[in-house]
């Protein structure tokens, strides 16, 4: 939260009210979850020299929607706030609260980490040149591409030399430990190459701008190297799911219903725009049957554990299918996909530990010789395992800043260890 000289600088900021209340708009609610990542919000995009941020939160609780919002808002902060709101009432939406890519182009690029092979995040991320590799062609890739605006054609072209471009690197710690070590110096300012133009004369290129990456998981498990997380973690951003800010549903859930109705009326009417043959009757029947949730149906909704079904976007679903589709209320929630969590994927918690305390064959031990037996059992499993898994193992070693052949030997020291462990407390 914004400490009182803070307070005082974004007091006089000219965009403030325009930024708050377009924020109340696009991330609706009151509770004190909601209402610190708008703070958050704007003391990032009002900072000249914040340059990345993470938003981390569990699945589907809208981290790309807020990376856009994030986006326009840095775009805006500068400006006055007669030239903020105009620029605001030209953004377009595609969804519930979420901006129109096309809105935003010009200074503004995004790219999904999930399930990009190697190869491709690579050539995606830093560009290639013409010979690169078999069937490569000159390309930039997306920091040059938001630095410079060159994604469309746009009628800002300040925009992307004000901001220095943004960029949205959603799941990072899907990101090969490779790419993480390659990313490092884009993100302090230094110099890399598009592939193909390593060492060449006038080939180097910096990203001055935006960073801003997003994560379900908890990064701080070797899943990212400690030195890339300290970069993209300047700023970190909480986003809470449904289930923690129950105090906001209706209003969620009123977004939802109001950006449903606006995208169907403005299908159908593009429809009868292209197609002047459709049955207008059946049709304009659709266009005017679209009614708001009654009273029961928003209370069963309310009750459904959202953090379990995908937040805001499993609930998007539902209402989408229910409202537009006519599908029955109790059906659709019995059909609600049970996504998981964090702590499905997680291994080695706590709960881990105390587990293997309750599973334990009763001794007579006191309870350090016992939870000393179970963390050397942990150590095997996680020599095993670790070995087993070349991806594991390359991860691990990059996170921890050394070799894999490194690793591999103290791997197989842990097992040693254990040995002479056990040798130890024998009686």
């Amino acid at each position: 939260m914004p400490n009182r000289r803070q307070t005082k600088l974004l007091a006089d900021l000219p965009t403030l009210p325009v930024m708050r209340d377009f924020l109340s708009r696009t991330l609706p609610g009151n509770s004190p979850g909601i209402r610190r990542v708008r703070d958050q919000v704007i003391e990032f995009s009002a900072s000249p020299i914040a340059r990345n941020v993470l938003l981390r939160g569990p699945i589907g609780v809208g981290k790309s929607t807020l990376a856009r919002i994030i986006g326009l808002m840095k775009r805006i902060a500068p400006l006055s706030a007669g030239e903020a709101r105009q620029l605001l009432d030209s953004i377009r939406f595609d969804g519930p609260n979420q901006i129109d890519l096309r809105s935003i182009v010009t200074w503004y690029v995004e790219l999904p980490l999930t399930g990009l092979v190697e190869s491709l995040a690579e050539a995606q991320l830093f560009g290639t040149d013409k010979g690169a590799f078999t069937g490569a062609i000159s390309s930039a890739g997306i920091f040059e591409r938001a630095s410079t605006g060159a994604m469309a054609k746009g009628s800002e072209p300040a925009a992307a030399k004000l901001t220095g471009g943004i960029v949205f690197l959603d799941e990072i710690g899907e990101l090969s430990a490779k790419l993480q070590a390659k990313l490092l110096p884009i993100l302090s300012g230094g110099v890399y190459y598009r592939l193909g133009t390593e060492g060449k004369p006038d080939a180097d290129l910096q990203f001055r701008g935006v960073t801003i990456t997003a994560s379900w998981r908890r990064l701080n498990d070797g899943l990212v190297r400690p030195d890339l997380l300290s970069r993209i973690a300047g700023y970190t951003i909480d986003v809470p799911g449904i289930d923690d800010r129950k105090e906001d549903f209706d209003s969620l859930l009123q977004g939802v219903q109001e950006a449903l109705i606006k995208l169907v009326q403005v299908e159908i009417d593009r429809m009868r725009v292209v197609e002047t043959r459709i049955d207008r009757e059946y049709w304009l029947g659709r266009y005017d049957a679209l009614k708001m949730l009654d009273h029961a149906t928003r209370q069963r909704l309310a009750r459904v554990e959202w953090n379990r079904h995908g937040n805001l976007r499993g609930l998007a679903v539902a209402v989408e299918q229910i409202l537009v589709g006519g599908r029955d209320l109790e059906q659709v929630v019995a059909e609600l996909p049970e996504l998981g969590g964090e702590a499905d994927q997680e291994p080695a918690s706590n709960s881990d530990l105390i587990a293997g305390l309750m599973a334990r064959t009763s001794t007579g031990d006191g309870l350090a010789a016992h939870v000393r037996a179970v963390e050397l059992d942990q150590r095997r499993e996680l020599r095993q395992n670790v070995l087993a898994n070349p991806t594991a193992l390359a991860r691990m070693a990059a996170a921890l800043g050394i070799d894999e052949v490194r690793l591999k030997v103290q791997l197989r020291q842990l097992d040693r260890e254990r040995r002479a462990d056990r040798r130890g407390n024998r009686p």
